[in-house]
């Protein structure tokens, strides 16, 4: 690839292998982890809800680790085939493999034996999925410096993020979970290996079909304390952050809660929760040439109000809807695809303007550590809810399923919770984020500032 600055443009070809490493990541810890595996560890498992609850504290922790010592080592990396995309092929095969095994019930009764299974398992793969996530994400920003196309390149691989999306829950739905009985461990193992064989090939793709500038990778990287320094004073870099945050929490409660509230308000078996999830994203895919005409007509944070907006109005709709009833949450789930959109693209394409804000602060490229930290927010952001669900479902009175009773009845409390953080919660959520949006600081004409300034400075650096 050569670099032409702003003007340089990405072949289809580019930008579809870029975006094909996003199916692992958005069918596994996307869409099938958040949506359906706290419910396989109390209602499958049967694991205790206290013991869930640790269980996502833990493997918390563990990211707060291991996601930015990803982000630093493949600043720091330094290889044949680059910065990032080693990562990439060394690292597909064990986060299919650990995926796979995350499904899998060992033979005891034993609470502590299966917490103790879980959490190492879910540690090994973390470790891998975290890996190949932070290299893939810190790619992105190298394959063009052209805003535009930089917004292009995130809505390719957010089509592939909700098309496998869409397409997990619809083979969940339509084939997988009617082979067997209900509540079946079968399934859901059955889901843990075929997701795990798919998600090697996309990776390889994007390794072979991808490359890296040569020039950033020339830089000498910063000392570790210099480059936590200048990521603490870019102050575009909270924005960011807040409103990637903010834009992505309303997803996360959503799919942490909704099975539960699908099954035990509604009434839908886990078949019809899975296709009403496609739904969801079928429309959102449907929305995507939308969002990113959006935001190449407007300053793109005005882009996600707008969307953000109606998506708030979405969720609030959802309070009202009798128990039992299934119609108006499949009209209401269509109606949050262009606010699921919105959330897949907008927060992604602005995250970029960091790497340039700090380039300029430190004249190096650091998109490594400052995508370790990103993923781990990200991730911060959904084990919070996952650690809190089970906890709030206690407090709740929640009524775990057993061999006897596969669908128990649940109280009104619980009922109730339910229904709050499928609705109320995101909806406040997404409010607080459109007040950040509204004062983000990075405009059209403030990123062409930058730019030329970047260009000065790289010139005098090639200079000297």
């Amino acid at each position: 690839m050569t670099t032409t600055g702003r003007t340089e443009k990405l072949t289809f070809w580019q930008k579809a292998a870029y975006g094909i490493g996003e199916l692992g990541s958005s069918v596994g810890p996307g869409t099938i982890i958040p949506f359906w595996y706290s419910i396989f560890l109390t209602d499958i498992v049967r694991m205790d809800l206290k013991l869930v609850s640790l269980f996502w504290v833990i493997v918390t922790l563990w990211d707060a680790v291991n996601d930015p010592l990803f982000g630093f080592l493949s600043d720091r990396t330094r290889s044949r085939w680059g910065r990032r995309r080693p990562y990439l092929l060394f690292g597909a095969v064990p986060f299919g493999v650990f995926f796979a095994l995350l499904w899998i019930i060992p033979s005891t009764q034993n609470q502590w034996l299966l917490f103790a299974y879980y959490t190492f398992m879910y540690i090994l793969y973390e470790g891998a999925a975290t890996a190949i996530g932070c290299p893939y994400n810190a790619i992105m920003p190298e394959l063009t410096l052209d805003p535009d196309e930089r917004t292009s390149l995130v809505t390719y691989r957010m089509a592939v993020s909700i098309g496998a999306g869409l397409a997990a829950p619809l083979l969940l739905g339509l084939v997988i979970f009617p082979m067997f009985p209900a509540r079946s461990a079968q399934a859901y193992q059955t889901i843990g290996v075929i997701s795990g064989l798919t998600f090697i090939p996309p990776l390889l793709i994007t390794f072979f079909g991808t490359r890296e500038r040569a020039e950033f990778q020339a830089e000498k990287p910063l000392p570790l304390r210099e480059t936590i320094g200048f990521m603490a004073r870019n102050h575009v870099f909270r924005y960011a952050m807040a409103l990637r945050i903010l834009s992505w929490m309303p997803v996360v409660i959503v799919q942490a809660v909704f099975a539960y509230y699908l099954i035990y308000w509604t009434g839908m078996t886990e078949d019809e929760t899975s296709i009403l999830q496609g739904v969801i994203l079928a429309v959102a895919l449907l929305f995507l040439p939308g969002v990113d005409w959006l935001a190449k007509r407007m300053e793109k944070k005005n882009a996600y109000i707008v969307t953000a907006v109606t998506w708030l109005l979405v969720m609030f709709a959802l309070l009202p809807v009798p128990q039992g009833a299934k119609v108006p949450v499949y009209i209401i789930a269509a109606l949050a695809g262009l606010g699921v959109a919105s959330a897949h693209v907008l927060p992604n394409a602005i995250t970029p303007d960091v790497m340039e804000v700090d380039e300029l602060m430190s004249g190096r490229r650091q998109e490594g550590a400052y995508t370790g930290i990103t993923v781990f927010i990200d991730k911060l952001a959904r084990m919070v809810v996952l650690a809190l669900l089970p906890i709030v479902l206690s407090w709740a009175r929640y009524v775990q399923p057993t061999d006897a009773n596969p669908f128990p009845a649940q109280p009104t409390s619980a009922l109730t919770a339910l229904r709050i953080f499928v609705s109320i919660v995101p909806a406040v959520v997404l409010g607080i984020s459109i007040v950040v949006a509204y004062f983000y600081p990075i405009t059209r004409a403030k990123y062409a500032e930058i730019q030329r300034q970047l260009a000065e400075q790289r010139a005098n650096r090639s200079q000297h």
